[in-house]
């Protein structure tokens, strides 16, 4: 078949069609392109205006029933993983070499070889021998304390192990010792003069924790029962459910972006030496 009358007049041969089939030249213009399927389903993916597949759910109003869930763990995970490896960071790179660098390095290593499925496993499988109400779900409201530990726990190693490396490269300047001479506490010199100057890939590293804000844990959401967005894109994959997964999937992007945005403007209050143009 060499042109379209000719598959057109094949398929109405065949029994049942009747004809049916017809070709026309149309009248489509440029102004027609604003309502296009494809546009439509462009502003209304950029919008959050799918519908879900399952339960015909307007995904706006998914997002607002199950964001706090996801952000009642990904903001105290995230403040608190962080602080507490810096503050760990710290003291390990300050005495390098030491009993407590080697006890620490050691126990970070450690803690990056262990799978992040084997914390929830056995933190769930302790959590039900001491509580097991609050183990599980969200009746409680301190269920969410179990994931948040995990949480912490489970990413300590690596984020140790990172800012140590950081670290490192400021502790041993010459104005760190200088002030050491003059009797600054070890706490000023960490926390404020130490850190303040490495903070940029401090400030990048934290952008790859901005999109589980919104999106939550998805293994820790699912593996303990938190009605998060985590737990719904999952099941989203799972079922198939294409308009939930596209819109969740776009507003990750946009998050990272915008995380992205933030931390390339921030770099000018950090480091005298950049300076927005």
């Amino acid at each position: 078949m060499k042109t379209a009358g000719q598959l057109l007049g094949r398929v109405n041969a065949q029994p049942g069609n009747q004809n049916r089939l017809f070709a026309e030249i149309s009248s489509w213009g440029f102004g027609d392109l604003f309502k296009s399927q494809f546009v439509d389903h462009l502003v209304k993916s950029a919008t959050f205006q799918t519908r879900s597949l399952t339960n015909n759910e307007e995904l706006t109003k998914i997002i607002i029933q199950r964001a706090p869930a996801s952000l009642a763990i990904a903001i105290p995970s995230m403040a608190l993983g962080w602080v507490t490896a810096m503050i760990v960071a710290c003291l390990v790179a300050y005495y390098r070499g030491r009993l407590l660098d080697r006890i620490g390095v050691f126990l970070s290593v450690l803690g990056m070889c262990v799978p992040y499925l084997a914390f929830m496993i056995y933190g769930q499988w302790l959590m039900f021998k001491i509580a097991p109400t609050h183990a599980y779900g969200i009746f409680y409201r301190a269920n969410v304390y179990v994931p948040i530990g995990i949480t912490v726990l489970a990413g300590l190693g690596g984020s140790v192990r990172f800012y140590r490396t950081v670290i490192m490269d400021e502790i041993h300047r010459d104005y760190v010792r200088t002030a050491r001479a003059k009797g600054a506490p070890l706490t000023a010199v960490l926390f404020k003069h130490v850190l303040r100057n490495c903070m940029l890939p401090i400030l990048t590293n934290l952008v790859l924790a901005i999109p589980f804000l919104m999106m939550g844990n998805l293994l820790a959401e699912t593996y303990f029962g938190i009605p998060g967005l985590g737990d719904l894109l999952l099941s989203s994959i799972n079922g198939r459910d294409e308009p939930i997964l596209n819109g969740l999937v776009f507003l990750t992007a946009v998050i990272y972006s915008l995380g992205l945005l933030v931390t390339d403007l921030s770099y000018a209050f950090f480091d005298p030496r950049i300076r927005l143009q």
